[in-house]
Parts: structure tokens; C-alpha cells; sequence
């Protein structure tokens, strides 16, 4: 569709809504991707574990060793969400904003989603949801009623807020062989993708879950992907199972973007010193935002200046290397 099109669509009303529809966007964007720089969002000394934009882009949230939330006017405000018990142990692995941007769900390294109201700065639920780390929680769609979590337990769950039973899911989807690093919804309510440390990303049709918990499928090889590479043996295990890019960070300190269409990387950025543990796509602008355990969150934009002087050339080196991220982008 040409330029010209899309402009006629707008000025036409074609949309109903007196601007260009999410889907216009989507496809006038889709050419341009933040590939350029990196630039500094903020720096610690602490490993970086989460950084994601809110759904209308105005918020962006990033949490290190100690949570942080982070407002766009470089406003930056700590929220506690550790109990009495849990005060001086408790890790944040994954965070998502409601789509009207009023909550927060996260999930923990106590095993349990907790769900945190912006307005009333407090939590007000906290789940018990797994037997393990609980890595990353997600809403389902538009409601947030529905939420969706992975654990190292090697499950994904469904979670339904309106349940009496809320301490219990409403559907189990087995078949990752490892931990559950990522997962991110198309948004409809039926299909979401899981990353997981077995290496394969896989598709899931909720209409096909499970209505009770099962049991992980159990390991045929030990490993520990923050220091080991991949044991050769578990690359020939069969895995049960089952909008125009898939992005995720890496153990090898790099952002990938691959093409859906042909399954082929389309970009690789490089500059962490440390695993990428999060990353996220601005909803309506190129610009990317990655996390890792070198202490920085950093921005990468499709029209910035490569000679821009504030860009940064040489990042932190730490250890520990940490998990995977991958999200849907339109």
C-alpha cells in the first residue's frame, strides 16, 4: 500500500476513528527498525531484569536487583511488593502493565503472581501459582482479566480473575522440556508463544489446554544455562506440541529479530556486556528497549544518528548470565 493510500484512508475517515487504525501503523513501521544505537535509559550497579513500555507507550517500567517504576519524564518511583516474610529475598522476574495501564501483575521469585494497583499503591492479590520461580506473567487480552504464567516448573498456566477459585487455574498447557523464560499474547484471548530454556518457542492454542495441573515433563539431561552451553544429547530430543516479527535476548549478549514469515534473523544488535534478560518494543514507535545483567537498560531507535555523540560504545561486563525474552510485534 503507498504512502499516498494510507494518507487518502486517514483523511476518509476509513478507520472510524479520525486517525490511522493500529493495523496502518503497524504496516507503515513494520519497514523501520530500531537497529541504531544503543542509547542509556538508566544504569546500576545491579543486574538489569525487566524493562517493558506500557500499552500506550507512556510508561516504561524497569526493575533491577530492586524494583523500580519508571515514568517517561525520567520520574522515577520504587514500589515494594516483598511481604514480612519475603522482605529480603524477594526478586522480580517478570512485570506487565493492564491495558488501561491501572495495574501491574508480576511475577516472583516466591513462586506466586502478585498483582499490584497503581492507584492505590498496594497489592491487591497475591497467587500461589507455582512449585518454582515464576518467570514471566502476561495479560491475556484487552480485559486483564485472563493472565498467563511460566515458571521453571516447565508449565504455562491460565489464570481467570473473575474464578471464585482464584488460587486454582483455569487450564494447565504442558510440553516444554525446561523452565519457561518468556511468554507474550497475540492478545485475542486463544493464541500465545512461550520461550523456554529447551530452546524452542512454541505456539499455543488455548482452546487445546488442559483443565488440570500436570506434572512437568521431566529432564533427560542436567544443565545450567547460565553458565553451561546447550548439551548436544538434548538437541535431538522430540518437543511436544503445539503480525510480521518475533524479537528475544540472549544468553550471547545480543537482541535477535526474526522475520515470521521465513523464520530467518533480520537483525542482531549487539552492545550488552551480559545477558539480555528482558526486552520491549515501543507499541507505536521503532524504538526498542533491552535490559540485561550488565547494569543497563538501553534504547535502540530506527532514525537516530549513528554520530550522535550521547550514543553509548562500550557497556559493562558482568557475569551471570540469564534467561530469554521474546514478544509478538505487529
Amino acid at each position: 500500500m503507498s504512502t499516498f493510500k494510507l494518507l487518502a484512508g486517514r483523511e476518509c475517515n476509513c478507520s472510524g476513528m479520525g486517525r490511522f487504525s493500529s493495523a496502518d501503523c503497524s504496516y507503515a513501521l513494520r519497514k523501520h527498525l530500531p537497529v541504531k544505537g544503543p542509547w542509556c535509559v538508566d544504569d546500576m550497579d545491579s543486574e538489569a531484569y525487566i524493562s517493558q513500555f506500557s500499552t500506550d507507550g507512556s510508561l516504561l517500567v524497569g526493575g533491577f536487583r530492586f524494583f523500580f517504576f519508571f515514568a517517561m519524564q525520567e520520574i522515577h518511583e520504587g514500589l515494594d511488593f516483598s511481604d514480612d516474610d519475603d522482605e529480603f529475598s524477594f526478586g522480580i522476574f517478570s512485570v506487565k502493565f493492564s491495558k488501561d495501564g491501572r495495574e501491574l501483575v508480576v511475577g516472583n521469585n516466591n513462586e506466586s503472581i502478585c498483582i499490584y494497583d497503581l492507584g492505590a499503591n498496594k497489592i491487591t492479590e497475591r497467587i500461589h501459582a507455582h512449585v518454582a520461580d515464576v518467570n514471566v506473567v502476561t495479560f491475556a487480552d484487552e480485559t486483564s482479566d485472563v493472565l498467563y504464567s511460566g515458571s521453571d516448573d516447565g508449565l504455562c498456566k491460565v489464570w481467570d480473575r473473575r474464578c471464585h477459585r482464584r488460587q486454582k487455574p483455569v487450564g494447565v498447557l504442558t510440553g516444554h522440556l525446561d523452565g519457561i523464560t518468556f511468554i507474550d499474547s497475540r492478545g485475542d484471548g486463544h493464541y500465545f508463544i512461550s520461550n523456554c530454556k529447551d530452546q524452542t518457542i512454541k505456539l499455543w492454542d488455548l482452546r487445546k489446554m488442559s483443565s488440570g495441573a500436570k506434572d512437568c515433563t521431566p529432564k533427560a539431561y542436567e544443565w545450567d544455562y547460565r553458565w553451561m552451553t546447550y548439551p548436544s544429547e538434548a538437541r535431538y530430543l522430540k518437543h511436544l506440541t503445539g503480525q510480521r516479527y518475533i524479537y528475544t535476548g540472549s544468553s550471547d549478549q545480543c537482541v535477535y529479530i526474526y522475520d515470521v514469515a521465513t523464520g530467518k534473523v533480520v537483525e542482531k544488535l549487539k552492545w550488552h556486556g551480559s545477558i539480555i534478560r528482558d526486552c520491549s518494543w515501543h507499541p507505536y514507535v521503532p524504538t526498542l528497549v533491552s535490559s540485561s545483567w550488565d547494569g543497563y537498560l538501553v534504547r535502540w531507535e530506527a532514525t537516530e544518528a549513528d554520530k550522535d555523540p550521547s550514543m553509548l560504545k562500550t557497556g559493562k561486563q558482568r557475569m551471570h548470565p540469564e534467561g530469554y525474552t521474546l514478544s509478538f510485534v505487529l
